[in-house]
């Protein structure tokens, strides 16, 4: 991943973590109301990787964001444990997440 070392603690939302991530999907997050568990985001509705989201910044059209979801040990072992489901992320436009 390509993000700088003070956006990983940086409050985002899921589309602007996107752009940090040079418009490509598999990164990483955590959400502040998950006990040890962590998503790898796969798509945005209607977005190739690579492309811009369509709507206004920060929150663009509140497009669907999926991922899939790991269950680990601790909330520190983010990268680490098994697939417990694909769905789709709740709020991608909150400022709840933050990359792990």
């Amino acid at each position: 991943m390509r993000f700088l070392r003070r956006e990983k603690f940086k409050k985002m939302n899921i589309y602007e973590m996107y752009y940090a991530n040079d418009k490509k999907f598999g990164f990483w997050v955590q959400r502040d109301s998950w006990e040890n568990t962590t998503a790898k985001v796969i798509s945005i509705e209607g977005v190739s990787e690579g492309e811009d989201i369509p709507g206004r910044k920060p929150y663009h059209n509140n497009q669907k964001v999926v991922a899939e979801f790991y269950k680990q040990e601790t909330k520190e072992s983010c990268h680490k444990g098994n697939i417990d489901n694909v769905s789709e992320i709740s709020c991608p436009g909150t400022y709840a997440y933050s990359l792990c």
